[in-house]
């Protein structure tokens, strides 16, 4: 890992190349001498030195020094280390918290940070596309969605910063649909929601050969759309399946050979950071525990925990 540094950098500027350097280590990592990061950042050694020291103060870092075996990172507190990188919140934009998965996973988050001593919060947008919108914006920091639309999204501007294991997004999907008619001849009324990328992935290939018309609505539409029969069928998730159940509305599960092409991957809560935050990363992957995360998740799911975030 390199700091990149100009001669013109500040002491704030300093402190906070060096957090971000920092917090990409783990105790007992031995620390570059001051002579290197000086090297390093185009800094003179009085101006590194000062900084680190800040730091050490500041309880950010504590430095072992071994005389001429050098200096190895005795401790360190990615909260306040954190917060020199990023004085204001950690920012998450999530997906809407239409049912008690999303629910339990932004409660699992917000507990993590918040035990980290780490002030995050969630920001709510409809659809993976929208969300990747306000990244890109730096409307947020973090934007969440199924490692199915992140796979399909993450270009070079983009990189996941980390992965949670299966069932940790959703349960599974199903399609929703009425029959129609005998001797009906139109076409099958499918709704369709295009902000999001998984939606719009699975309903291609569910309904490939098929004579379909998309009705191209957001989700929150679709038990209102099937209902009143503008639309025939829809794509979503089984966690939400009580929203869209109605008389002559039936289910069934998506077919086995989409099953088989998009994998466990659609069922993956997936974080998506701007590309080169080695920090960011370095931060997600020291908060989240992803067993403890699943286990509040699960608790919320099955009412034994009020969501909270």
């Amino acid at each position: 890992m390199e700091i990149n540094h100009d001669r013109r950098s500040s002491k704030k500027e300093l402190q906070v190349r060096l957090a971000e350097y920092l917090i990409q280590l783990e105790e007992g990592n031995k620390l570059p001498s001051i002579r290197k990061l000086a090297s390093t950042t185009h800094m003179s050694l009085g101006s590194v030195s000062s900084a680190l020291n800040d730091l050490q103060e500041m309880g950010a870092v504590s430095i072992q020094k071994r005389g001429h075996l050098g200096s190895i990172v005795e401790k360190i507190s990615m909260n306040k280390l954190w917060n020199v990188i990023e004085p204001g919140p950690l920012v998450i934009a999530m997906t809407l918290p239409m049912h008690l998965k999303f629910e339990g996973l932004a409660t699992g988050l917000k507990m993590a940070f918040e035990n980290a001593g780490i002030d995050a919060y969630m920001i709510f947008i409809r659809g993976s596309l929208t969300r990747l919108k306000a990244l890109r914006e730096n409307r947020c920091h973090v934007a969440v969605m199924s490692g199915m639309a992140a796979e399909a999204l993450c270009d070079e501007g983009l990189e996941i910063v980390l992965t949670l294991p299966a069932g940790s997004w959703i349960s599974g999907y199903t399609v929703f649909y009425r029959d129609l008619p005998p001797g009906c001849n139109r076409p099958l009324r499918v709704a369709v929601d295009t902000d999001s990328q998984d939606h719009r992935r699975l309903n291609d290939l569910e309904f490939a050969g098929q004579a379909v018309e998309y009705r191209y609505e957001s989700f929150v539409k679709f038990s209102r759309l099937l209902r009143n029969g503008d639309a025939d069928a829809a794509i979503w998730t089984v966690d939400q399946e009580e929203a869209y159940l109605g008389a002559d509305i039936k289910q069934r599960p998506l077919s086995e050979h989409v099953m088989k092409k998009i994998g466990e991957k659609s069922l993956s809560a997936t974080f998506i950071a701007r590309a080169g935050h080695g920090a960011l990363r370095a931060l997600f992957t020291n908060v989240i525990d992803p067993q403890t995360l699943l286990q509040v998740q699960a608790k919320v799911v099955a009412g034994e925990m009020v969501p909270g975030y």
